[in-house]
């Protein structure tokens, strides 16, 4: 039995500000060619499936072409939803879609979704476990102590009580470590680092593949079988050295399970380029589209550096600079040098304008203007 695994489609992103429209619409182009090329017996799509809880129109549309395109092909979708979906939303009609095929897992409904399915080694159990919060299972479970997201997904492992001796599948969107080691994460990604939101690997002992959600790259955690397949698109710069892949499994009889990553061919990949501003544009390919991300290391930032940039590269999606340092100075000294330069009210306010998305007031500079001459001083 095969299943292509999927998560992240992250429907209605930007790339800092840049539209994703027909860059998403190519790649589950893509996914829907896989499935079909490979002949699987399900899509899992582990959450995460729009960018907001309120998804846009031309979101909604990719969706609905997708899911068309697979119901068509008569390939069954097996679907939950992840912490940036709004789960009501996603799963509207969820009963109706399930009659061809579209199998929703989007509400929490107090326990593991599951699907029985079965090929010529006998019966495959397949479980749904949309993101959820303790307190959520706290309710559903009163009898059980839950204080932690590992207790929460163990209590309703076990009180769905799968039979470990045939073959299972589960679907899970969270944080999920091994051994208190995080997986590897980027700037794209909504969530809190630490120990206070993880799942431990541990929890889902016994299952022969475990499809994980949540996390941006491709990568295993603990063990082979439990794996984050990442998402099908750069969606920020810090995913520039990612191989994005949607990812194969096939089960065989018990204890027979195979995977491989089928790498995605994007419309528009990322890339960085690094070098003074001269050189960058003296060595631009002629009619290039890709998304770039541009790290400038002249000493100072050239005049109209970044209109200049996209005179050869159109899609610049960032432009920084990063200077080299002189031999005899350190790092610490040049830092020193800029900020006394900018002075200390400006950075905050430009980090201000960074994190919130908006300017100091009049009111606010005033406050800050005498705390920071202080400090400065």
């Amino acid at each position: 039995m095969k299943f292509l695994h999927l998560s992240d489609l992250h429907l209605g992103r930007r790339l800092c500000e840049v539209d994703l429209y027909e860059d998403q619409r190519h790649i589950l182009n893509q996914c829907l060619a896989m499935a079909t090329e490979h002949g699987v017996d399900g899509v899992l799509v582990a959450g995460d499936v729009y960018d907001r809880s309120v998804p846009t129109v031309g979101a909604v549309a990719l969706l609905d072409e997708f899911l068309t395109g697979l119901c068509r092909a008569k390939i069954p979708v097996y679907l939950i939803s992840g912490n940036h979906d709004s789960a009501d939303r996603l799963g509207f009609g969820s009963q109706l879609l399930a009659a061809g095929g579209v199998h929703l897992a989007a509400v929490f409904s107090g326990g593991l979704e599951h699907y029985l399915l079965e090929d010529a080694f006998g019966p495959v159990h397949l479980w749904a476990l949309p993101f959820i919060r303790p307190s959520q299972v706290r309710a559903a479970l009163p009898e059980e102590t839950i204080e932690s997201y590992t207790e929460a997904v163990a209590a309703l492992i076990r009180a769905a009580g799968p039979d470990f001796s045939a073959r299972n599948l589960i679907m899970a969107h969270q944080f999920v470590t091994s051994g208190g080691r995080s997986p590897e994460t980027c700037d794209s990604e909504t969530l809190n680092l630490g120990t206070l939101d993880n799942v431990d690997a541990a929890v889902f002992e016994g299952f022969d593949y475990v499809a994980l959600g949540h996390i941006h790259g491709p990568q295993q955690v603990g063990a082979e079988h439990i794996r984050y397949c990442g998402s099908p698109l750069d969606y920020s710069v810090s995913e520039v050295r990612h191989r994005k892949a949607a990812v194969l499994v096939e089960l065989g009889e018990k204890g027979d399970v195979r995977w491989q990553a089928l790498p995605f061919a994007p419309l528009r990949p990322l890339r960085r380029v690094q070098g003074p501003l001269e050189e960058l544009i003296d060595s631009a390919e002629p009619g290039c589209t890709d998304f770039v991300h541009a790290v400038l290391t002249d000493r100072q930032i050239p005049p109209n550096a970044a209109a200049r940039m996209r005179s050869v590269y159109p899609n610049l999606v960032k432009l920084e600079l990063a200077p080299q340092i002189p031999s005899g100075r350190s790092e610490a000294q040049l830092r020193a040098r800029q900020l006394q330069r900018a002075g200390l009210l400006d950075q905050f306010a430009d980090f201000y304008r960074t994190v919130h998305g908006q300017p100091l007031s009049e009111e606010e500079r005033a406050v800050l203007e005498p705390i920071c001459r202080e400090v400065e001083a």
